[in-house]
């Protein structure tokens, strides 16, 4: 088993859940994973946009696909989502629906950015 490589958006709070929810599937199936953000300099020297990126067993999988990639190695009840990852028609739902989660992430579940209160100048 090589090792992966999970590239994230590290300021979505449901990427950052998510990347955290791989960590632990990873430990639990014996699967060597290592986490990085998109934005870290392998990330941008790689062009990786900002959809997650999963370098797995010699492929380079985005999004949806890098979705289903993970699900073998979820728990047995996650686990069986992986199949639909062999069928053209519920990859394109898959997909479609990823790109519908990826563009409304932020606005639903917020982002992990500190919001540093700017001070006001005395006058």
């Amino acid at each position: 088993m090589g090792t992966w490589k999970l590239f994230y958006d590290g300021g979505c709070n449901l990427c950052h859940a998510s990347q955290l929810r791989a960590e632990q599937w990873a430990i639990r199936a014996n699967q060597p994973l290592i986490v990085d953000v998109l934005l870290s300099d392998e990330g941008i020297a790689k062009g990786y946009g900002e959809a997650m990126v999963l370098e797995a067993d010699g492929q380079i999988l985005t999004a949806a696909d890098a979705w289903m990639k993970l699900m073998t190695i979820a728990p047995w009840y996650f686990r069986w989502f992986s199949i639909f990852g062999r069928f053209k028609l519920t990859m394109s739902v898959a997909k479609w629906g990823y790109g519908i989660v990826a563009k409304y992430r932020l606005r639903w579940f917020g982002t992990r950015e500190c919001q540093i209160p700017t001070v006001k100048p005395k006058v």
